[in-house]
């Protein structure tokens, strides 16, 4: 991963394969196309419209204003095509600071997820400074527990309630950087 750059929000990070980058508006139609599959918007609040995703991709542009980081949109480096979102995310009243992903079904199964996690963890944890993350994840979706696991997380906690979405049950996965760094072979 490298570190390229500033948009008017935040740094663009590159991996081999993607490029991630905070949000903007040029990003709509991905967005707005991965909340209207219900199965890919089933586990992150529900399908939306056009006008209600819009509205998301604003929130989360005001993330990067009021916290200096967020979610940011993942593109392929080949062909450009928006793959999804991911990032570092503490909205008030969540459990704590979660590094989470949503890929688009079109992009299921490459391995892009994984990878794309692996840059938000690294930027969470050596830029951010945070000494630990929680992933937020239904425990029927099973994807993103294995993803969860891949990355060296595990069940830390569990929640029935989160903020702004009402009653619900949920698992925390997480690890500190110490077991991150182990994990990753990084150094201090």
């Amino acid at each position: 991963m490298s570190i390229d750059g500033n948009n008017q929000l935040g740094p663009t990070l590159h991996t081999e394969r993607l490029i991630l980058r905070p949000p903007c508006e040029d990003g709509l139609e991905g967005y707005a196309a991965l909340y209207s599959d219900e199965e890919a918007a089933r586990h992150i609040g529900g399908v939306k419209d056009r006008a209600q995703a819009w509205r998301a991709l604003a929130s989360l542009m005001g993330m990067w204003v009021m916290r200096g980081y967020g979610f940011f949109f993942i593109y392929e480096r080949d062909t450009g095509d928006w793959v999804g979102s991911v990032g570092p995310h503490f909205p008030l009243g969540w459990p704590g600071r979660e590094v989470g992903w949503s890929i688009a079904p079109a992009h299921w199964r490459k391995g892009y997820g994984k990878e794309a996690a692996i840059a938000a963890m690294n930027y969470a944890f050596d830029e951010l400074g945070w000494d630990k993350v929680i992933h937020v994840i239904d425990p029927q979706n099973k994807p993103s527990e294995a993803l969860a696991s891949a990355l060296g997380s595990t069940i830390v906690g569990a929640v029935d309630e989160l903020a702004g979405f009402g009653p619900m049950q949920l698992n925390l996965w997480g690890q500190s950087v110490d077991q991150w760094r182990v994990k990753r072979n990084l150094t201090i």
